[in-house]
């Protein structure tokens, strides 16, 4: 067969692959509801992996290893959201102070470079209007349609909590179905991409988990002795956010050094907890977490940018939390079929 002849039949493969792609995600993106919780239960059913491993050692049926693992998530999780619904309530019920400090720091900003109120108001009334959120004309609005999101999102736990169970309960039946499904010969590389993923996976999640409680506790700490209202609130934020990549730890600095802020009106205060806030996540994001880690999932940098983008705007914040596994799973199937396997190699590391 002749380069010409050749052509065509690449363009139909080119043209096949970008089809199933834009159907893959239209997918993906419509049936967001489906998938954030069982991609969500898949990623609780590695960190859940490791116990549930140690429970095997002591020849604890499958069952009961299932039912103690969910018992004791569920308890953990209603202890610390009991927590946070406290601290929550308390923070919106003090709200409206910190909206009122927030608007008279505005003002004497305003005052020193010159500018009218009434030209902010119109500019800021033109931004929201753009958004198309009229319930975003005050910091209690704002709080609203977060804690409704975040409610919201709660709300799915009950479908993330019924597939952690079906998942487990089948994960010691996986690999004798796809065996039976494929044979002996067509089930290894299948088995092996799996082993391969599972580990990677595990492995991050398991680190992660622990250099993020890492970063809570000391987050929560520093501003409990800083003397900063709700500090086990932002302690659990910052855990929450270390798990998105690049922008997490930074979103994670900004709220308890603004209620620092509101709270004493003391710039040297709020500066004094600004900088520890940096120097924890520096040094936890640029030290500890590289020399911990090592090599960890094997992806560039670029690629975890793109990821973050692409699954943030897939499925908002769940999509950002779970950019980075995701993508690495997505890396590891790549390198085992040999069409895809140059874009496996362009989005790994070193």
């Amino acid at each position: 067969m002749t380069n010409t002849d050749r052509q065509p039949d690449k363009i139909i493969s080119i043209t096949a692959w970008v089809l199933l792609l834009l159907m893959l995600i239209f997918i993906l993106k419509n049936l967001a509801f489906i998938f954030i919780p069982f991609s969500l239960s898949l990623l609780i059913c590695y960190a859940l992996g490791i116990p549930i491993d140690l429970l095997k050692q002591y020849h604890i049926p499958n069952f009961l290893r299932i039912f103690l693992v969910i018992c004791f998530l569920s308890a953990f999780g209603y202890l610390l959201g009991s927590l946070l619904t406290a601290n929550f309530q308390e923070f919106y019920r003090q709200l409206p102070h910190f909206e009122e400090k927030f608007w008279g720091y505005v003002h004497e900003i305003l005052t020193w470079l010159n500018i009218s109120r009434e030209q902010v108001k119109e500019s800021y009334n033109s931004f929201i209007s753009g958004l198309g959120g009229n319930d975003l004309k005050s910091l209690g609005g704002v709080a609203r349609r977060m804690s409704s999101s975040f409610f919201a999102f709660l709300g799915n736990m009950i479908w993330v909590i019924l597939f952690i169970i079906f998942i487990l309960a089948e994960k010691d039946e996986i690999d004798g179905k796809i065996i039976r499904a494929f044979g002996r010969a067509g089930a290894e590389p299948i088995l092996a991409a799996g082993q391969r993923i599972n580990r990677a996976v595990q492995d991050y999640l398991g680190l992660k988990t622990l250099i993020s409680l890492a970063t809570g506790i000391m987050v929560a700490l520093a501003l409990y002795l800083f003397g900063t209202p709700f500090a086990l609130l932002w302690g659990v934020l910052a855990f929450c956010l270390n798990f998105i990549p690049n922008i997490g730890s930074l979103i994670a600095v900004v709220p308890p050094v603004a209620i620092t802020l509101f709270q004493y009106g003391s710039l040297p205060r709020t500066l004094a907890v600004c900088a520890t806030l940096v120097v924890i996540q520096t040094v936890i994001g640029n030290l500890v977490e590289p020399k911990v880690m090592g090599k960890g999932l094997n992806l560039s940098p670029i690629a975890v940018l793109f990821a973050l983008l692409f699954w943030g705007w897939m499925w908002g914040i769940p999509g950002m939390l779970l950019s980075v596994p995701l993508t690495a799973a997505i890396k590891i199937a790549f390198e085992q079929i040999e069409a895809t396997r140059p874009f496996a190699m362009l989005i790994a590391g070193k």
